[in-house]
């Protein structure tokens, strides 16, 4: 089971979606969260900061890994690590995933009504056109995808 959060970023313009993988961290583990936008702002630090495509997760290291040694399990953790195995990342392969996917199912709906098989080709074939755009534009998490 993952916890699921929806989070501002430091400026306040734009929002992402992300996951905690197993429930091992909680979103306070998750200090600061900078978009492009506010990314210039940003003192940048490789002990508690990832970045993806501009947007920048500074994290609690410390307080991640003891959730970790709570749970049991005795490795060290990197903010890296975190988000590339999804202990906190974000929900799909970019910050607005979920309200990409949202989108191409509401713009699709009508096709449902109609033609099933239809719908679910053309569901497929934007997913995967929306896939290829995120590889090209050097997203983390789409670079493993499909």
């Amino acid at each position: 089971m993952c916890l699921q959060h929806h989070r501002d970023c430091f400026c306040g313009r734009r929002s992402a979606h992300l996951t905690f993988r197993d429930n091992i961290l909680s979103p306070e583990i998750l200090v600061n969260l900078y978009c492009p936008e506010c990314r210039p702002a940003v003192h940048w630090d490789a002990d508690s900061m990832v970045e993806d495509c501009g947007w920048v997760l500074e994290l609690d290291i410390p307080a991640a890994q003891l959730s970790f040694q709570k749970k049991g399990i005795h490795r060290q953790v990197t903010p890296a690590y975190l988000f590339d195995e999804g202990y906190l990342s974000w929900q799909g392969l970019s910050p607005v995933d979920a309200e990409v996917n949202a989108e191409i199912h509401q713009r699709l709906e009508p096709l449902a009504k109609e033609n099933m098989q239809q719908y679910l080709q053309a569901l497929k074939k934007e997913w995967l056109a929306h896939v290829a755009q995120l590889k090209a534009a050097g997203w983390r998490k789409a670079q493993n995808a499909l």
